[in-house]
């Protein structure tokens, strides 16, 4: 099986995170978004992975390489325009050489036994095809998947708010036969100049194949806007940590900080007495002073927030150096985002 990540958009609503990044590098709690895929989808078994570029694709190339890094073989495609996912897909074709390929949006961020999870139904139970899907309120902002006996009945793109009768939301986790390729060359374009992957599957659902559902475990995030990094972050570090509390062993606590968890400490930390918490990540190399707070906050990395200083609901980008007594509190509405040098 050959593994496909769709990685080629703009990220409009993660502005301004991603002025100087794609958004697939925007960082979610330790690393990049979209190294956390690369990693999950490497766990489950698959070495070889395509990654379809596209807006500031070259910043992708220049951080994973050929992937061996991460132990894995990656290539890349580069999708010109906006096409849709499917068109992105299709770029994947001569790459998959006819054996199955596991399918993934570029921003969808999963709990890690995910991966191995829609892996072993497809391994187990030979399926024509696996869609994975995450339980909503409503999901009126992604695609209502309608499921009975395991499987997919439909699926309906977008339905107006508080129309669907179902809570399953179509997950953007796939894995397809090389059928797949042949259906979307066939598709006609959407009303929005794209070819919509959806499409390929209701059509592959019309021809009779039984498209097994498969649910998320753990956590699901399309993270979608800079709060979305936030809230993603307070999930992820208690999944990982009972206590809440991550604290890298090259980070240094020194004058006994208040850690209030959840809170992640990166390596090359360096706390200084002072609150951290709750919800904070400190990605790496920054410098918490004496007596400063840092509450529902994220930083890239070599930040130094000032002696006295605070920050509240807000995102550093890298280099960023807030001077001693400083205060940093985002609106109600979004974080604030602060940008370095």
């Amino acid at each position: 099986m050959k593994g496909v990540i769709l990685a080629a958009g703009k990220g409009t609503r993660m502005l301004p995170l991603t002025e100087r990044r794609p958004k697939p590098l925007v960082p979610v709690l330790d690393r990049p978004m979209l190294e956390h895929i690369v990693i999950g989808v490497r766990d489950a078994g698959i070495e070889d992975i395509l990654i379809i570029i596209g807006y500031k694709g070259e910043m992708i190339r220049s951080h994973f390489g050929d992937g061996s890094r991460f132990g894995v073989n990656i290539q890349y495609r580069e999708q010109d325009g906006p096409a849709g996912t499917g068109a992105a897909t299709l770029l994947a074709e001569e790459f998959a050489g006819g054996e199955p390929v596991f399918v993934c949006w570029g921003d969808i961020i999963v709990g890690p036994e995910t991966y191995t999870r829609i892996t072993r139904v497809w391994r187990e139970e030979h399926p024509r095809a696996i869609l994975s899907v995450n339980w909503v309120d409503d999901p009126w902002e992604g695609a209502a998947v309608y499921v009975r006996d395991g499987l997919v009945e439909r699926i309906e793109e977008k339905p107006p708010r508080g129309t669907a009768q179902t809570h399953y939301n179509n997950a953007g986790i796939f894995i397809f036969g090389p059928e797949i390729f042949g259906i979307l060359r066939e598709l006609p374009y959407s009303p929005r100049g794209e070819i919509e992957m959806p499409d390929a599957v209701q059509r592959l659902m019309a021809s009779g194949a039984g498209i097994r559902a498969v649910e998320v475990s753990g956590y699901w995030s399309d993270v979608a806007r800079p709060s979305s990094v936030l809230a993603l972050n307070e999930v992820m570090i208690r999944h990982r940590a009972s206590d809440g509390l991550m604290v890298h062993p090259q980070a240094s606590l020194v004058g006994n900080p208040m850690l209030v968890p959840p809170v992640y400490v990166g390596p090359g930390c360096n706390v200084v007495s002072g609150t951290v918490g709750p919800n904070v990540v400190l990605v790496r190399d920054v410098t918490v002073a004496e007596g400063a707070v840092v509450q529902g906050a994220m930083c890239f990395g070599r930040n130094t927030i000032g002696q006295g200083g605070t920050v509240r609901w807000a995102i550093l980008e890298e280099d960023v150096v807030l001077p001693p007594g400083w205060a940093l509190l985002g609106p109600d509405e979004a974080p604030a985002v602060l940008r370095g040098s």
